[in-house]
């Protein structure tokens, strides 16, 4: 597996261990930059289109053949996933963090039975860019709308964290799941309410599919801000890196 340089996961075990969960349903949106020290990398605005004509806004990090498309969770915003955006760049990925309808800088109203129609939005303008392969990565609602299109669009992996089944109207059935492509990677916590769904999903999911349980209660993008940050860091990056390769 590649690792993470030690000097950054030094810097991720003591910002991890100072930091303690957020609790589940908290108002305030999350960040992962306590766990993910700020790393300086190319950015540009990102704007595109959904097939029933919402104008979504994102931000693009780096450059490269490999795609990867962070949907965020509810509460949150695109930047919820820009510090682990910059490390994916940092590492030779392009990554896209934006935000869903009505959210952040996002135009129209948020209609959460219809984010799957954003992500899918998403992975356009990703092959648009040039990306040869498209990674999904979606935490709470945004690993359920990931997840219910992932096989349609042919994506070439799927990583969801701490997410439902069913959320509003977006149903994740058997049959999506058994369309996946590529390798899939399913993590939530221990006490989380939605974990029995995590576990069923990577069930149905086609081969090869993986698993993983956190101990604890912190749901999605809070499992950064825990004492399980690091480890979840550095097994998103391990994860990705043994199939796509990093090109820095």
């Amino acid at each position: 597996m590649n690792r993470l340089p030690m000097f950054l996961l030094c810097t991720l075990f003591v910002a991890a261990c100072s930091t303690p969960p957020t609790p589940t349903g908290s108002a305030s949106p999350t960040s992962i930059s306590q766990v993910i020290p700020t790393i300086e990398v190319p950015t540009r605005t990102a704007r595109f289109e959904t097939e029933d004509g919402v104008i979504l806004s994102g931000t693009l990090f780096g450059q490269g053949p490999i795609g990867v498309v962070l949907s965020h969770m509810q509460p949150g915003d695109q930047k919820s996933w820009h510090a682990f955006a910059r490390l994916l760049a940092e590492n030779g990925y392009l990554a896209l963090a934006y935000d869903f309808r009505g959210y952040g800088e996002s135009g129209g109203t948020q209609e959460l039975g219809l984010i799957d129609r954003d992500v899918r939005a998403a992975v356009a303008f990703m092959r648009e860019q040039g990306a040869e392969n498209i990674i999904l990565i979606g935490a709470s609602m945004g690993g359920t709308a990931s997840a219910k299109v992932a096989g349609e669009l042919g994506v070439d992996m799927l990583i969801v964290l701490s997410s439902p089944q069913r959320f509003e109207a977006i149903d994740v059935t058997k049959e999506d799941l058994a369309d996946l492509r590529g390798p899939s990677l399913w993590m939530s916590s221990q006490s989380d309410p939605v974990t029995r769904d995590v576990q069923s999903m990577q069930q149905l999911a086609a081969r090869p599919a993986t698993l993983h349980i956190y101990d604890g209660i912190a749901h999605g993008m809070d499992i950064f801000n825990s004492s399980n940050g690091e480890d979840l860091t550095q097994r998103l990056m391990d994860f990705i890196s043994e199939v796509f390769p990093p090109l820095m």
